[in-house]
């Protein structure tokens, strides 16, 4: 492909050949004269087989946002945001792309585009906005008591915000995710069932 690579000083070579994020230089027009190893690993092309496809075929162009970084660069010179784009196998994966338009030494526009793959980073956000909606599902099925509860002190019911009185148990349940397992404690035991009760 040394008939589509675009000259660049050696420490910018040295840079653009060892730069850990896909890196191409291209025409505004969506051609491609140049890429890194990096891209080539993560397009899974070679540098000609990634100037053949062009932007078009790198990414996906019918994703909307597409147009809005392509006005952006156009009327700023620079551009940056997320996109999707695609592998050799035609699969779609997320990344964030940086564009900038210059003049080579001919005085043609030319851009440099910076690509960062960012699955990871997307599916982590996915997990964790899932686990947000299932906190917050869990937390709308708490039911907490607070505040003081008017209780009658004879018979222990308890008058809810209508005025009306429920039994104890009753009230709980229905405000709170306990529920109740019956028994008797030993000062009951011995008042109801004093021939059950031990004798000391």
């Amino acid at each position: 492909m040394n008939d589509c690579r675009f000259d660049v000083q050696t420490p910018y070579q040295l840079l653009f050949e060892n730069g850990m994020d896909a890196m191409m230089f291209t025409a505004p027009d969506g051609k491609i004269l140049d890429a890194n190893p990096a891209a080539c690993r993560m397009f899974e092309r070679t540098r000609a087989e990634i100037a053949a496809a062009g932007r078009t075929g790198l990414m996906d162009c019918s994703d909307p946002r597409m147009n809005e970084l392509l006005t952006q660069r156009e009327c700023t010179g620079k551009a940056h945001g997320e996109l999707n784009a695609r592998r050799r196998d035609g699969s779609l994966f997320p990344v964030e792309i940086s564009s900038v338009v210059f003049h080579d030494e001919n005085g043609s526009s030319r851009t440099c585009v910076i690509i960062r793959d960012i699955t990871e980073r997307k599916t982590a956000e996915i997990k964790q906005r899932q686990l947000i909606q299932e906190l917050q599902a869990a937390l709308a099925k708490v039911k907490n008591l607070s505040g003081l509860l008017p209780i009658c002190a004879s018979c222990k019911k308890i008058r809810d915000l209508q005025g009306y009185w429920h039994h104890l148990e009753i009230y709980i349940r229905n405000h709170t995710e306990a529920d109740f397992s019956h028994g008797i404690c030993p000062d009951c035991r011995s008042k109801l069932y004093p021939e059950h009760s031990p004798r000391g």
